[in-house]
């Protein structure tokens, strides 16, 4: 049986389209890269100290942190996501991160982060640690007040990045997303949203038929950015504008 653990993969395997597609709901364009770590990453306490120092909420208020992976407006937005919502002084978890951007902004606001990759950086800095996905997230429960994740879940489980194939990488990884939470739990997610989409293997657009299904088990708060309306309106493309959105854990209550 083949678990498809040889990514990337410049195609989809034949038996997986079905699953890929939605039964064919999601059309494919190609667009092909390789960002698998062979390497590792190393996070020096000199590069995140100039990250620290660089992405205060008060730079960020007046376009002065420098350069970023997704510009101004997307700091501005997560850094509303979280002062109104009071992620300050908290337990948090950024799930999928390259540069430590996002940590510096939380770690700014004075919050515990640990960092979940599939290429787990090598780090030392205080407030601040890496743990891997397979062996620490998948296997964890229960733990973080707030977890970020923003252009992340739309790479799971398309190899992009050397992890496993799987159709549904990205509903599972929201699934971890849930149940790493404490009950009432915030997500602050972004990923690119339009008309639905797969580009293959670099990442998923989501739309009508797939964007329910990786909320599913959440409540939508704010949209910060663009609206939701607007975005799924929009033509079919291969990629897609990245809100910032505010989700909460929703808890099955249990019968007596």
């Amino acid at each position: 049986m083949n678990n498809y653990n040889n990514s990337p993969y410049k195609e989809i395997p034949e038996e997986l389209k079905n699953d890929y597609t939605m039964g064919g709901k999601i059309p494919v364009f190609d667009w092909y890269a390789d960002s698998s770590k062979k390497e590792g990453v190393e996070w020096n306490e000199a590069l995140i100290r100039e990250y620290v120092r660089r992405f205060t909420p008060a730079n960020i208020k007046v376009n002065r942190e420098g350069p970023s992976p997704y510009g101004p407006e997307v700091c501005k937005n997560l850094l509303m996501a979280f002062e109104s919502n009071n992620i300050i002084n908290k337990n948090v978890a950024v799930v999928g991160s390259e540069t430590p951007w996002i940590e510096a902004v939380l770690i700014n606001l004075q919050n515990k982060v640990t960092t979940i990759e599939y290429n787990v950086p090598n780090c030392e800095y205080n407030n601040l640690q890496c743990r891997d996905y397979f062996e620490f997230f998948e296997k964890n429960s229960n733990t973080f007040d707030a977890i970020i994740t923003f252009s992340s879940i739309e790479h799971s489980g398309l190899g992009r990045y050397g992890d496993p194939l799987d159709p549904n990488g990205d509903i599972k990884a929201m699934e971890c997303v849930h149940a790493n939470l404490v009950d009432n739990g915030l997500v602050i997610w972004g990923a690119p949203v339009g008309k639905d989409a797969l580009s293959w293997n670099v990442h998923r657009v989501y739309g009508e038929n797939r964007l329910p299904l990786v909320f599913s088990k959440f409540e939508e708060l704010q949209w910060y950015g663009r609206n939701k309306e607007d975005l799924l309106s929009q033509p079919l493309a291969d990629r897609g504008y990245q809100p910032v959105v505010v989700l909460r854990k929703t808890v099955v209550k249990k019968g007596f």
